[in-house]
């Protein structure tokens, strides 16, 4: 938790220090996320929708280099059946991530910009709900790890202000922590609009 805390007052330092320097992005977008659960050879997927609304800052390295760090949320939502009874999981998280890009001019209103970088994510709540009840995924009992690291590559077209944006995250960190036997990996891909200020 302290490491998030960190992480989010550094990009919220950097928003400030290079405002003068800097492009700030609002973004949404659709994220779908799978968790993949590896026991043995056995491997089982669970599928969730996935969408996010964040903010961004490009702060120029070099030229045509820049570093856009930022923040937004994002929640994870799954329905199914058991039993007949009606169960859906929902998964609210807050990603910090941190892009290194490079902006290819095509003409002076068209440009594209790759990008990759970490993100660091941290999930805040997590909840399965069946009929009437429910329970909570994270807490001093769960083996459920809250916090992941991502490896997150991808490009966004930009059209004056406007820009498209697509990419792929993989998730590095077990998100089962209290198993030898059972590893957890999330990975998906995003897809979203964004705005330049």
């Amino acid at each position: 938790m302290k490491k998030v805390f960190a992480i989010v007052a550094l990009v919220a330092a950097m928003f400030v220090a290079g405002q003068a320097q800097a492009q700030i992005s609002i973004n949404a977008g659709y994220a779908p996320e799978k968790f993949n659960t590896t026991l043995g050879n056995s491997t089982s997927t669970e599928s969730y929708q996935g969408f996010f609304v964040g903010v961004t800052d490009n702060f120029t390295l070099s030229k045509g280099i820049g570093v856009a760090p930022g923040i937004q949320f994002r929640m994870n939502t799954r329905s199914y059946s058991v039993l007949g009874i009606t169960t859906k999981d929902t998964q609210m998280l807050i990603d910090v991530p941190l892009l290194f890009n490079y902006g290819i001019g095509i003409n002076r209103d068209l440009s594209i910009t790759p990008f990759v970088g970490p993100m660091f994510s941290f999930a805040v709540s997590g909840t399965t709900k069946a009929g009437n009840t429910s329970h909570k995924w994270y807490g001093d009992n769960s083996s459920l790890n809250p916090f992941n690291i991502n490896l997150v590559f991808g490009a966004a077209l930009e059209f004056n202000r406007a820009k498209l944006f697509a990419g792929y995250r993989l998730g590095l960190i077990d998100q089962e922590k209290n198993s030898d036997n059972v590893t957890t990996k999330t990975q998906g891909f995003f897809v979203g609009l964004g705005l330049n200020l």
